[in-house]
């Protein structure tokens, strides 16, 4: 699978949805809190919500609780927007984080609940004293992936900061930055701002899926201890590490075929996924369904669903009618295995894939059979 260097981009719109009157968070019954807001309370920008589980929800505005409501076939905490992002302290920089240790680096994502952002900030947390090399990946192997390039591109500065400073605190001494050979844009910026860091790798990759797999990477450039970041975890850390503040607001690209442009949200987190496309003007067809960050994964979401720190990019796609018929034994899984593996003999026998299997979904996305595909 390749995003082909011979189509045009579509044309890229900017939507801003930063100032929403409502925000919504999911309340499962299973979770222990151990701390809950009072419903009718006033709110400040930051302030916390409830305690789930050891997981800290904070409010993206400063406004009012309206107390629980069902949204779809989830509880959720409602709180309106007073339009005033309201502070109880106000914010400062840290202290440059080149004069950081290790441990102070991960204590400070540790205390801000980070591991659940993404399972690279994961390793980072857990394996820090493991790492020997790091990688900012840029490759676009799918769509969907798009949003890593744009959001270098609006945030280059302060992403190659944090870049070179944990860099600097984790004594890596060439780290890696790993692009799609047609980024034109993003290659120009980082060639020119070569000077400033001179320690930088740049390597071009053609951007075939699943190339774009941290393990993948690793592999292809040599390295044993990797620690591999995309340009949105690097904004993570820069917001959390030197500006001190919770990342209650991303980007989402949202693409599709059937759609006549692409659009780029700058939005609070916890919002409705409908709320977005509703913003967008993007009404879903009978037959369309809506896949989270990979087409080819093919993970869904649905309108009523939250967005979440995990949902970077929404993908409309068809939905596929056609059910999976008997294996043709073509050999298309065997051959587009990234690991060499056999899915043919784990799917067929009902057998759990090995430790070894990354999950990429390349098999069934492949399968003329549609044996595996579940939408």
């Amino acid at each position: 699978m390749q995003s082909s260097k011979k189509q045009v981009d579509k044309k890229l719109k900017k939507i801003s949805n930063l100032s929403p009157e409502y925000l919504y968070f999911p309340i499962d019954s299973r979770n222990h809190l151990k701390y809950f807001i009072n419903s009718k309370s006033d709110i400040f920008k930051e302030d916390p919500l409830y305690d789930a589980d050891n997981q800290v929800y904070y409010s993206p505005v400063s406004g009012n609780a309206l107390g629980t409501k069902k949204i779809g076939d989830k509880n959720t905490l409602v709180i309106q927007n007073n339009f005033k992002e309201k502070y109880h302290v106000s914010k400062s920089l840290r202290k440059k984080i080149n004069k950081l240790s290790k441990k102070e680096i991960v204590d400070i994502l540790t205390d801000n609940h980070v591991n659940y952002y993404s399972s690279n900030i994961n390793y980072f947390i857990n394996n820090y004293e493991k790492i020997d090399s790091l990688v900012l990946n840029l490759l676009v192997c799918e769509e969907a992936q798009k949003v890593y390039s744009y959001v270098f591109n609006e945030y280059s500065a302060d992403i190659l900061e944090i870049f070179d400073a944990i860099s600097q605190v984790f004594d890596i001494k060439t780290p890696i930055i790993i692009i799609s050979d047609n980024d034109e844009k993003n290659i120009e910026y980082i060639t020119n701002v070569s000077g400033m860091y001179p320690n930088f790798k740049l390597v071009l990759s053609s951007d075939k899926y699943p190339a774009s797999h941290p393990l993948l990477i690793a592999r292809k450039l040599d390295l044993k201890k990797s620690l591999v970041l995309t340009s949105m975890d690097l904004y993570y850390l820069c917001s959390i590490i030197k500006k001190d503040k919770k990342v209650l607001e991303k980007q989402i690209f949202i693409t599709g075929k059937n759609l006549d442009k692409d659009y780029l949200v700058d939005t609070k987190l916890n919002v409705l996924v409908s709320d977005i496309l509703n913003l967008c003007k993007i009404k879903l067809k009978e037959n369309e369904i809506i896949c989270k960050n990979s087409a080819i994964k093919g993970e869904l979401i649905n309108p009523s669903d939250i967005i979440d720190i995990s949902v970077d990019s929404l993908t409309i796609v068809d939905r596929q009618i056609n059910e999976a018929v008997e294996c043709i034994n073509c050999g298309l899984c065997n051959k587009m295995c990234p690991q060499k593996l056999n899915p043919q003999l784990y799917k067929l026998s009902g057998k759990v894939f090995p430790g070894s299997c990354i999950n990429c979904n390349m098999c069934s996305y492949v399968c003329p059979s549609k044996i595996g595909r579940e939408r």
